[in-house]
């Protein structure tokens, strides 16, 4: 019997074709020391400037919903949500309790935020790893691209994904990569789906500048897959849920997205 990662190449019929296959010396990264005690400590003193002015600078009010379902996670486990907007890792870092946003760590493309050689500080990879606790995907990668993910999870640290493995622009939430599920199956972790909506009307892709509006956040149940599941059918099932919330949000006039 193949294991999930095994499971991944197998079933995955062709590669996305990245810059990292044609130079990997143009990327940095993952750096392990981003979970070191006192790199946690810098991440809590640069919280406003990384995080929370944005936010405020954006949002005139965040609702959130389900964050009882919060309440009994203590091991590790992997987060996951639809893909509207740059700033949709601000708003799960703002939402999420103390305990778990120390250890949460944000999967990135790392063809876009691990590269060599920017000027902006923000773009640096180190900042990237140290200061918003980012780690690269490689996209296209198959199983490759997620054994920092494991090691993050070995470690006891929580980690984050978009399943849709870039921002949305329609009316329906992308195709879902099987990353999560593999996740969840090898590690016997469970993952907790989030629904965000708003951010897509405050900054759309394509967008540098921000509209003030307002966002929410649904966080739904965690999910914990028996052991020797379908990846497929893992997958399948963690796109329904996010899914049904995604049909109702947009059925409903009163939610930021359906302005």
């Amino acid at each position: 019997m193949s294991t999930p990662a095994e499971a991944l190449v197998n079933i995955r019929s062709k590669k996305v074709p990245t810059l990292y296959e044609a130079d990997e010396r143009k990327y940095v990264g993952p750096h392990r020391w981003q979970i070191q005690w006192w790199a946690k400590s810098v991440r809590r003193i640069m919280e406003r400037r990384a995080y929370t002015r944005w936010l405020e600078a954006a949002c005139e009010e965040i609702q959130v919903n389900g964050l009882e379902h919060l309440d009994g996670i203590e091991g590790p486990c992997v987060f996951i949500a639809n893909h509207t907007s740059h700033l949709d890792t601000l708003l799960v870092h703002d939402v999420m309790p103390r305990a778990i946003r120390r250890r949460l760590y944000f999967g990135a493309a790392q063809d876009r935020w691990f590269v060599k050689g920017k000027k902006k500080l923000e773009l640096k990879p180190w900042y990237q790893s140290l200061v918003l606790g980012n780690f690269p995907i490689l996209r296209g990668g198959g199983a490759r691209a997620l054994s920092y993910a494991h090691w993050l999870l070995r470690k006891r640290q929580h980690v984050f994904l978009f399943p849709e493995g870039t921002r949305a622009t329609g009316d329906e939430l992308g195709e879902f990569k099987m990353g999560a599920a593999l996740l969840a199956l090898e590690n016997d972790v469970p993952v907790v789906p989030l629904y965000l909506c708003g951010l897509r009307a405050i900054r759309p892709k394509g967008s540098r500048e921000a509209v003030r509006g307002s966002a929410g956040v649904e966080i739904l149940a965690p999910v914990r897959f028996s052991p020797g599941s379908d990846p497929a059918s893992a997958t399948a099932l963690l796109q329904s849920r996010l899914n049904a919330v995604h049909r109702a949000a947009v059925g409903n006039l009163s939610v930021p997205d359906a302005a």
